[in-house]
C-alpha cells in the first residue's frame, strides 16, 4: 500500500474510531441522564429521619420512571424495634421524601410495595422493599423541598417559648388529613410530668441488656467515628458527653448506684430544660400500610415545624416502655377509640442543633 493511500485508510479509521467513541460517550452522557434523576431526588431523601439514624434503605435504578428499593437486614433492629414497624415508617419517610423532592420536577412517586406483612430479620443480603415510579403530575405541593435538607432533630435546651395557635392548627391538619389523631399541650404540668416519665423510662429501659447492647452498636463516641461511617447515634446530637454515652451503654455496670442514677436522671431532666410543648398522635398502627402512611405523615410534619423554624425532639422511650405508656395514657385520660398512641415529642425553639451525618448517595445505590 501506497504511503498516500494508507494515510488516507488511516485518517477515515480514526475519524471512525472518533465517531464511535463519541456516539459511546453520548449514549452513556444519556444513561448518566436518567440515572441523575434519581440521584438528586435520592439527595434530599437521605435527609429524611431515620430511627436511631440506622438509614436502612438502598437503592436500585432501572430506569428513568423506575427504581426498586432494598432495605438492609444488618440495619434493623429487633429487639428495640421488634415488629419493624418504625424502622418501615423511616423508610416511608424515605419515599416521600423522593416525592416532594420530585415534585417541582413535574413528576410524583407511586410506590408498589412489597407484600411482606414486616421487615425481615433473619435475612443477609438486601430486600426488596418496594417499586418506585416516577409519573408526571401537573399537582403542585406546597412543601418546599429545601426544607428537607434544613430538617433536624433538636435535644438542646429549648427557650420555653410557648407556640402561636396558628402553626398548632396547621400540625393539627396535616395530621388529620392523614386519618391520625393530633394532640397538643403547653400546660407545666403535664410537661413536668412527661419530662420526669421520659428520663425515669430512659433510666430503667437502659438497665435492658439485650436493648442496650442492641443500640451500643449504633453509637458514635468520636468525630471520626461518625464522619466514616456516617450513620447512627453521634454524641454531639445526642446533646451528652462522648465519654459518659461509651460508658452509659458499654459499661452499664458503673450505673447502679443510687447516687450516680440520682445524677444521671438529674442529666436527662436538665437536658430537656425549656419544653414549652409537647404533642402527640394517634391512629391506625397495626400493619405494614399503616406504618408506611404514618412516614408520610411525619416526614409532612416534621417539614411544617421545620418551614417555622421549630425544632422536634420524639420522646421514643416512653413510646416504648409499656409501664410509661401506660402511665402518660392515664396521665392524660387517653382516649383509646382514637386508635394506637405512636408518637409522642416535645417541640419549640432551641439554638441550632448539629446535623447528624447521612450517607452519600453513592453508598445508597446498588450498582
Amino acid at each position: 500500500m501506497k504511503r498516500r493511500t494508507f494515510l488516507s485508510a488511516a485518517g477515515i479509521f480514526s475519524a471512525m474510531t472518533l465517531l464511535n467513541l463519541k456516539k459511546l460517550f453520548a449514549e452513556n452522557s444519556y444513561l448518566n441522564e436518567e440515572e441523575k434523576i434519581w440521584e438528586e431526588l435520592i439527595d434530599y431523601a437521605r435527609w429524611s429521619a431515620s430511627p436511631h439514624n440506622v438509614q436502612p434503605w438502598r437503592v436500585k435504578i432501572i430506569s428513568k420512571y423506575e427504581a426498586h428499593l432494598y432495605y438492609d437486614p444488618m440495619r434493623l433492629l429487633p429487639i428495640v424495634d421488634p415488629a419493624s414497624s418504625y424502622i418501615t415508617l423511616g423508610l416511608g419517610m424515605f419515599i416521600e421524601g423522593i416525592n416532594i423532592a420530585a415534585n417541582p420536577l413535574g413528576y410524583k412517586v407511586i410506590a408498589e410495595h412489597a407484600s411482606d406483612k414486616q421487615l425481615d430479620f433473619t435475612a443477609i443480603d438486601l430486600k426488596f422493599f418496594a417499586k418506585l415510579y416516577l409519573v408526571e403530575t401537573k399537582e403542585k405541593v406546597s412543601i418546599d423541598r429545601e426544607l428537607i435538607k434544613k430538617r433536624k432533630t433538636s435535644r438542646l435546651h429549648y427557650d420555653g417559648r410557648v407556640l402561636d395557635m396558628v402553626i398548632v392548627n396547621s400540625l393539627s391538619s396535616i395530621v388529620s388529613s392523614h386519618g391520625f389523631h393530633f394532640n397538643y399541650s403547653s400546660d407545666k404540668m403535664l410537661i413536668s410530668d412527661v419530662v420526669e416519665l421520659n428520663s425515669k423510662t430512659i433510666l430503667k429501659g437502659s438497665d435492658d441488656d439485650a436493648a442496650r447492647n442492641e443500640l451500643a452498636k449504633w453509637i458514635r463516641t468520636s468525630d471520626e467515628a461518625a464522619a466514616e461511617k456516617k450513620d447512627g447515634l453521634w454524641y454531639r446530637c445526642m446533646d451528652v458527653r462522648a465519654k459518659l454515652m461509651q460508658n452509659f451503654f458499654c459499661h452499664h455496670e458503673k450505673f447502679q448506684s443510687k447516687w450516680k442514677r440520682k445524677l444521671i436522671k438529674r442529666s436527662l431532666d436538665k437536658s430537656v430544660d425549656g419544653t414549652g410543648n409537647i404533642a402527640w398522635i394517634s391512629g391506625p398502627f397495626a400493619t405494614r400500610a399503616h406504618w408506611n402512611n404514618a412516614g408520610v405523615l411525619l416526614l409532612q410534619l416534621w417539614l411544617e415545624i421545620t418551614k417555622h423554624n421549630v425544632f422536634l425532639h420524639p420522646f421514643g422511650a416512653i413510646i416504648n416502655e409499656p409501664f410509661a405508656l401506660a402511665d402518660f395514657k392515664n396521665r392524660i385520660q387517653f382516649d383509646e377509640s382514637t386508635g394506637t398512641l405512636w408518637f409522642l415529642f416535645r417541640l419549640g425553639y432551641s439554638d441550632e442543633p448539629p446535623r447528624s451525618f447521612r450517607m452519600e448517595v453513592k453508598d445508597i445505590l446498588i450498582s
